[in-house]
């Protein structure tokens, strides 16, 4: 053959080649099948995927490489939002990695084999159904790349609202949970928003700007609208306005994580996001929804791995690094609400063990304590400790405490080594969730009447569970006078109406004058002078902000109840408790049968009496089987 020749065949087989790739679409030549070239082809409806059968791929996303795509899915250049099949997550330089046990038969591929794409453990791990498929949130309007730009548009965050509301956020709610896990990463992300924003990328829904149309901008949109949300919350504004801003950036937070198809395709900011919402729902009053969240949230972490070091070994140290502090967030969250519910742990902490440094050391910071206090929480509340010895558990959990507490800075042992407002407000916060957390550890003494045959270190749990109350009294008190936190935070709020209870009902607090004086002083904060009052007459104060939910109310309202009635019975009367709680059973909305048999006050239980008050059922779950 000639070369004139063998050049014209070589033009044509090309040609042919280009009319045979123009016929098949995108599906259909990546597995190499044939294509009838019909919208949606009958190969995609035989597959049940007609909704990724296209043919309008761009040009540059067809002549690279694997390797090149995942290198550049940051910022692709405006490829349909359906065919993001190489979807990576740039914030951890990984690929689309789904953790799998060991003993999976993704992990054994994975392995076995020498494919440094994965590209085979991902096939495998489609084919069993064990990878998810949809690249867009399925249970949305928005179908095409335009109407989920013009819907990122309708929830952005404007310029003033950020200006006003991040400061917050970073000034009064994160230096007491600091769920973001690099601050001035997010920071630097923040100011290119600003800028991007003031340059007119964000403003014209007929035109996309590629770089804000990825998954990870939308998930970072919606993790910047969360931390919003809790600046809101912890805003000066009037509660009503403070509720209704909060409650907004929510939903608009809530609405870019599905654009940015959370459920299906989890990152760092996704995760982050949903545990600062979990904790602003928990700070508006609607803890138990936020214990639901964090549920997902867990789950969506373990997807990616989060929970064990071992899953992140091919990740950049510095994402390691944040991958660690950010399951130890998550481990914080379900600590505290696991010790308020009295629910059992669903993380687990096995997978990050602590550094032995930790423990050796003797300058943790307030971040560091809270993270190992939380670790403490969590081995109270596991069930295979609930078996054992009572008195034995609790002493073992407080000789820990009391080394947690050594261990910290000079500042966090004791206040008069506190120099600035801050560190006064660190040590107050760590001694409220400490005080909290030996309250719980005591609560089988207290829940032993007087009457009953003692159980090991009966005396010494006693005499702890005393001290507890009395300082989380003490500190919330000290703190609110300082700042605004304790006031709208949910646990400790939760904290310090649990310890004035307990004092107000334990056979002995109830009677003993400086408790009886912590007490008043409690409800005097919460019900202050220039609150205004509720149909059920218990009173919201407005003036210093803080929230009350249904169920503080209650606790409120019995609180002061008795506390007037133990007034008026005076020193020489002792009060019947059982009496009075039976009295405010109609109040409650529960009948005799729905707390528990007080005939016999020795039988009374202080702990199971704040629980009737604080966790009182919204549903009547008998009625689950009647449709109206």
């Amino acid at each position: 053959m000639s070369a004139v020749s063998q050049a014209q065949a070589d033009r044509v087989l090309r040609l042919k080649s280009r009319e045979r790739e123009a016929h098949a679409c995108y599906p259909c030549k990546k597995r190499k099948v044939k294509c009838d070239g019909t919208q949606p082809c009958r190969t995609c409806q035989k597959r049940k995927h007609p909704e990724i059968c296209t043919y309008a791929l761009p040009q540059r996303r067809r002549s690279v490489s694997r390797q090149s795509i995942a290198a550049r899915s940051a910022s692709p250049a405006s490829p349909p939002a359906n065919l993001n099949y190489e979807e990576t997550r740039p914030e951890d330089n990984s690929k689309n990695y789904v953790y799998s046990g060991d003993n999976s038969v993704v992990s054994i591929l994975r392995l076995r084999t020498s494919d440094a794409n994965e590209s085979v453990a991902r096939e495998v791990g489609s084919v069993l159904g064990l990878q998810n498929t949809f690249n867009n949130y399925p249970f949305m309007d928005s179908k095409t790349p335009l109407e989920r730009w013009r819907s990122l548009l309708s929830v952005l965050p404007q310029r003033s609202e950020v200006l006003k509301f991040f400061h917050y956020y970073q000034v009064t709610a994160y230096p007491f949970n600091p769920i973001l896990a690099e601050m001035d990463r997010f920071e630097s992300d923040l100011c290119k928003y600003l800028n991007a924003h003031a340059a007119g990328e964000l403003r014209d829904p007929e035109r996309i700007t590629d770089r804000w149309a990825t998954d990870k901008s939308i998930g970072h949109v919606s993790l910047l609208l969360a931390t919003l949300a809790a600046g809101a919350h912890y805003s000066d504004l009037e509660y009503p306005q403070r509720l209704e801003l909060s409650t907004d950036f929510a939903r608009r937070s809530f609405n870019a994580l599905r654009l940015a198809n959370f459920l299906f395709r989890p990152s760092l900011d996704i995760i982050q996001a949903l545990l600062i919402l979990g904790n602003t729902m928990q700070n508006m009053g609607q803890s138990d929804a936020a214990w639901a969240l964090l549920g997902t949230t867990v789950r969506l972490a373990q997807t990616m791995g989060l929970h064990t070091e071992r899953s992140t070994v091919h990740w950049p140290e510095n994402v390691r690094t944040k991958a660690r502090t950010l399951w130890s967030t998550v481990v914080w969250q379900d600590s505290l609400l696991c010790l308020c519910y009295d629910r059992p742990p669903i993380v687990s902490v096995t997978g990050w063990p602590l550094p032995n440094s930790f423990y050796e050391r003797q300058d943790l910071s307030y971040t560091e304590l809270m993270h190992l206090l939380c670790r403490l929480g969590l081995d109270i509340m596991r069930p295979e400790n609930l078996g054992v010895v009572e008195g034995d558990r609790a002493l073992e959990g407080l000789q820990r405490l009391d080394d947690a507490h050594k261990r910290g800075l000079p500042y966090l042992r004791s206040r008069e080594n506190c120099t600035t407002l801050q560190q006064n407000l660190e040590y107050l916060a760590f001694r409220m969730h400490t005080s909290f957390c030996v309250s719980v550890l005591c609560r089988p003494a207290m829940r032993k009447a007087t009457s009953q045959p003692p159980f090991p270190h009966a005396d010494i749990l006693r005499a702890r569970a005393k001290g507890s109350l009395i300082d989380a009294s003490k500190a919330f008190l000290d703190f609110q006078a300082l700042s605004i936190v304790p006031l709208r935070s949910w646990s400790m709020v939760h904290t310090v109406l649990s310890s004035t209870l307990l004092l107000c009902i334990w056979e002995e607090t109830r009677n003993d004058p400086e408790c009886r004086s912590l007490q008043q002083r409690v409800i005097d904060v919460f019900l202050s002078t220039d609150s205004r009052t509720s149909d059920d007459g218990a009173s919201i104060n407005e003036g210093d902000g803080q929230w009350l939910s249904t169920r503080h109310i209650r606790a409120l309202v019995t609180l002061r109840s008795a506390l007037e009635r133990e007034e008026e019975a005076g020193a020489a009367e002792a009060v019947n408790w059982a009496e009075i709680t039976q009295s405010m059973l109609p109040q409650f909305g529960a009948g005799p049968d729905g707390l528990m048999d007080l005939q016999d006050p020795f039988d009374f239980s202080p702990v199971t009496y704040l629980d009737s008050i604080m966790n009182v059922p919204m549903f009547d779950y008998t009625q689950e089987s009647e449709f109206l």
